[in-house]
């Protein structure tokens, strides 16, 4: 996710990975600029600098992933989401 290979994966890094038109919310009329910041807020709560750590991003997925019961659709979603 390191896309400028700084040993650092930032916000920045993320946007250039993640696809917010394949958010619901988009996919149902949201603005994708409104979700795109919210989503990306979800990431960089430990300390708000701009840089995701692994425990952020770790954190932000464990608790997405409780909610979703079938793993199936989730490693969906992930390999949509995040151009895999």
């Amino acid at each position: 996710m390191d896309a400028n290979k700084n040993g650092e994966v930032t916000l920045d890094d993320i946007a250039k990975l993640y696809d917010v038109n394949a958010h619901p919310d988009v996919q149902k009329g949201r603005k994708a600029g409104e979700t795109y910041r919210e989503f990306l807020a979800l990431f960089d709560t430990q300390v708000a600098d701009g840089i995701v750590t692994f425990d952020e991003f770790y954190d932000y997925f464990k608790g997405m992933s409780a909610a979703i019961e079938d793993d199936a659709y989730f490693a969906q979603m992930m390999k949509t989401a995040w151009k895999l």
